[in-house]
């Protein structure tokens, strides 16, 4: 039971995976893309706040006094010369105050409204960015998909090839028990299996190395062993370069994300032209002042005004004062037009360097085809005319050899142009699977 318990534990652990299935398990467990959504309610929150502070605000107040006069007595003296008039107080005196408080700005220089502005943009600034993200994560599981995808393509292709050179091993051995090969040839095809074997080992090393970071990636059981699908090639150069680049001059999201800042730097311009302007609001004021030593007193014995009054001001400093951040407002525009000018270079340079990668990968592969075709010609040939005694063991083997190399490039080359269409469509702003 223990041994069946352990086996189906073993199996469990065993997961097929698809490309399209790797890049939403990889954009589901991000914790780049949980830390900028993060980011975006942060955002949702100062929108929040800056609503906030368009509302009448409300202040209550209370207090307590407590005095004992030392000096009762007060003599007041009078304005027209006759004797001052005495005026005598409790040695225990108690005093009772309280303010309810409300106000309401009317005109602020359209500073809430900047404010509420601002905060809008941060938050579409903010998704955009998670868009970026997103991206720069699909590209990654692309990437490390393709890369175990290689790895056990080469894997086949050694397989293969030992059980060629076993089989070449086998047939030797027989001619040598009858005279027909030396022990060196023997020696020489055991030694082609030792260096074949030795691969075998680096590439299950390597394959368990990116087996374990594509788990962390995509964020499945550390022991998970993944078994890849076949990748679907991509082969196909279909448009023209300066396709590409319009779409990426359009699309990429770098853009859209100083078309943001450019209309935040725009808003503080504003913000810095509107604290010149005087600010009005309307308020209220209710006062409790009640001298007894009685929390609630009976009879006229403590005053209640209540005040309505509109509150003007106007920093007139501010023409003086802001004279440097208004240049600093208009600097950050600057930089965003500079940033335009100097991303665009970018971008176009991204472009045709992926666009020519992608076509040489394709112009790599047909020439690949080639040496597979002839590969595969020398080794029938060598094949032959060693039996024919007319070849020795090392040129056997060197066939053999010629002929795996071939096919290994051949298979790789496709895995790489494929990762390179995925770049193409990485830098045009459109990435998918």
């Amino acid at each position: 039971m223990a041994l069946l318990l352990t086996i189906f534990s073993a199996e469990a652990q065993v997961r097929t995976i698809s490309l399209e299935e790797a890049v939403r398990l990889g954009v589901q467990n991000s914790k780049q893309l949980k830390l900028a959504q993060n980011k975006i309610e942060q955002a949702v929150s100062q929108l929040e706040q800056a609503k906030d502070e368009t509302l009448p605000t409300a202040k209550i107040s209370g207090g307590y006094s407590h005095a004992l006069m030392l000096q009762r007595s007060f003599a007041l003296p009078s304005s027209d010369g006759t004797d001052p008039k005495s005026m005598k107080f409790p040695f225990d005196n108690t005093l009772y105050q309280a303010t309810l408080s409300v106000n309401q700005p009317i005109i602020a220089g359209h500073r809430y409204r900047y404010a509420r502005e601002s905060a809008n943009l941060l938050i579409q600034s903010s998704k955009l960015n998670a868009e970026t993200d997103r991206d720069e994560i699909v590209y990654n599981v692309i990437g490390a998909y393709i890369n175990f995808y290689k790895i056990q393509q080469n894997q086949k292709i050694v397989a293969q090839n030992l059980q060629d050179v076993e089989s070449k091993l086998a047939e030797v051995k027989k001619f040598e028990s009858q005279g027909l090969a030396t022990k060196n040839d023997v020696l020489r095809f055991q030694l082609e299996k030792s260096n074949i074997q030795v691969q075998e080992i680096e590439l299950n090393n390597n394959l368990k190395v990116v087996n374990y970071n594509l788990n962390i990636l995509l964020g499945l059981p550390e022991n998970t062993t993944v078994q890849v699908q076949d990748v679907v090639y991509k082969l196909d150069l279909n448009d023209r370069p300066d396709v590409y680049m319009k779409q990426a001059l359009q699309d990429r999201k770098e853009f859209s994300s100083l078309n943001y800042q450019d209309k935040l730097a725009e808003i503080n311009v504003k913000k810095v032209h509107d604290e010149k302007l005087p600010t009005v609001g309307v308020g209220g004021n209710l006062y409790y002042i009640n001298p007894t030593k009685a929390l609630f007193p009976k009879g006229a014995t403590y005053l209640a005004p209540f005040v309505v009054g509109v509150n003007a001001s106007w920093d007139i400093t501010g023409f003086f004062k802001n004279k440097n951040k208004l240049t600093e407002a208009n600097l950050q525009r600057q930089e965003v037009a500079a940033t335009r000018e100097l991303l665009t270079d970018q971008v176009k340079m991204d472009v045709n360097r992926s666009y020519n990668q992608y076509q040489q990968s394709l112009e790599k592969i047909k020439l690949l085809n080639d040496a597979v075709v002839q590969a595969t010609e020398n080794e029938r040939i060598t094949e032959s005319k060693f039996k024919n005694n007319l070849a020795t063991t090392t040129d056997r083997i060197d066939a053999q050899t010629l002929l795996y190399q071939s096919r290994l490039n051949l298979e790789l080359a496709k895995a790489d142009a494929t990762a390179a269409y995925y770049t193409l469509l990485k830098s045009t702003g459109h990435i998918q699977p």
